[in-house]
């Protein structure tokens, strides 16, 4: 039952009370509580979440707190951080949320009770934090709806008004409802040096192990998907059978590329990239509605294996390569030539894949990737990977495998190029007359005297 009546004054009352974690079996009381008597008559929340309640020295629960994960956007709050977007993004988790406050006593006859409930959990709020989930929080924040509170016991407990909000809930992901009346959001900083930290270019060494890394994301605007998920769709033909297809296969490379260019690899980290896609890039990638709560959803991880283990390789080659060519705006003045073994490519003999790729130098863009042949080297793919190319006027590159007469007269006399090849110790006689005639700087270092 409700204490509407304590049997002390006030300033009795205020230092008998003690504050502590509600306990699993204390929950389902916690949670009546809130649903019976809290505005809201909800007691859900979101993301970690710490629940309080505050008792009498006799045990009787006076006001009840709940503190959970902060919200995504908040400009105001974001200017008075005045962190960047990268920085709002990695050290989000160090604000925390008063989603809800209950008291059980008539305001009335204890004005001051709860500012001081504030205080002893605000006090103990971070080390609770950390103890419960391995990072502490910096800044506390919370909604208070001028309709119904004026906020007085928060400010004077230590809190700041920053004024309203943008007037909008957040409803599933990327979805927000327009509401009647916007919220007062008030802020107060957990450390002297919260905001400074926040905002600073690196955190101090203790909170930089704290909270995780923060998740790749998607660089490209939503408007510059679409011309890379057209040319998937226009030039390559889907191999998989029809039934029991439910992404497009465009889409699935698409979100791949996507991935990639953040770092991720394999489909495991393209699964999991997808899953970060807010709603409107999912839209601008073609994703399909689920059919019962018409969200977009985002190809699996063996989607992602099926498709790729499917895929017409030199066909997806071409068209990638094609494609960055058209968003390089450098032309060509080096390439560099090497083959790498790629991580995880045991096929069914036990070899892995060893691919010949040719880069460029300043923009590391791919111009042309072939594998190696069975029972062979790099050297006999050399002319294969290079001769669809343009390289009049291009230095190409490679390592002392490459260094031969031929790969030497096929870039100079057929594709009108020039080169850079080391000599090592893998061809000795080449390597001493080298140190023999070239014991000095040479063009471009030295003198035009060839």
């Amino acid at each position: 039952m409700r204490p509407t009546d304590l049997p002390c004054s006030e300033p009795v009352l205020l230092k008998q009370l003690k504050i502590q974690l509600v306990s699993p079996e204390e929950r389902p009381r916690w949670d009546h509580e809130v649903c019976q008597h809290h505005y809201l008559e909800n007691a859900n929340l979101v993301g970690e979440v710490l629940r309080y309640v505050v008792t009498t020295a006799d045990g009787r629960w006076v006001a009840l707190l709940g503190w959970s994960s902060p919200a995504w956007h908040l400009r105001p709050r974001d200017r008075w951080i005045n962190w960047s977007e990268a920085q709002r993004v990695a050290r989000l988790a160090l604000v925390v949320q008063n989603s809800r406050f209950l008291l059980l006593v008539p305001r009335e006859q204890y004005p001051n009770l709860a500012s001081r409930a504030l205080t002893l959990c605000t006090q103990r709020l971070a080390g609770d934090w950390l103890s419960a989930f391995g990072h502490t929080v910096l800044v506390a924040e919370t909604f208070v709806d001028p309709d119904q509170f004026v906020g007085t016991c928060y400010k004077a407990a230590g809190w700041h008004c920053l004024g309203p909000t943008g007037g909008f809930a957040r409803d599933y992901r990327d979805f927000y409802l327009d509401l009647d009346t916007p919220k007062q959001l008030w802020v107060r900083p957990l450390h002297c040096q919260a905001l400074e930290w926040l905002s600073a270019a690196s955190l101090p060494e203790v909170l930089a192990k704290q909270i995780p890394e923060a998740p790749p994301r998607c660089t490209y605007k939503s408007g510059q998907l679409t011309p890379l998920w057209q040319r998937f769709h226009d030039r390559l033909t889907d191999p998989r059978a029809r039934r029991g297809k439910r992404h497009l296969l465009a889409t699935v490379l698409s979100i791949s590329a996507l991935a990639t260019l953040t770092g991720e690899r394999g489909p495991k980290g393209f699964a999991a990239f997808a899953k970060k896609l807010t709603q409107p890039q999912r839209r601008h990638l073609k994703c399909r509605p689920n059919k019962h709560t018409g969200l977009l959803e985002v190809p699996s991880e063996p989607t992602f294996r099926r498709a790729f283990k499917k895929l017409d390789r030199a066909q997806f080659n071409d068209l990638v390569a094609d494609w960055l060519a058209d968003h390089d705006p450098q032309a060509i003045e080096a390439v560099a030539v090497d083959g790498k073994t790629v991580k995880g490519s045991r096929q069914k003999d036990g070899r892995p894949v060893h691919l010949m790729s040719a880069v460029t130098h300043t923009t590391q863009r791919l111009l042309n990737q072939i594998p190696i042949a069975e029972k062979s080297n790099e050297i006999p793919a050399f002319r294969p990977l290079l001769e669809p190319l343009p390289l009049r006027g291009v230095v190409v590159t490679a390592d002392a495998e490459q260094c031969q007469r031929a790969n030497a007269r096929f870039l100079v006399y057929e594709k009108e190029g020039d080169y850079i090849f080391l000599a090592k110790g893998n061809q000795p006689s080449l390597e001493a007359l080298a140190q023999a005639k070239l014991s000095g700087a040479f063009p471009p270092c030295g003198s035009n005297q060839r």
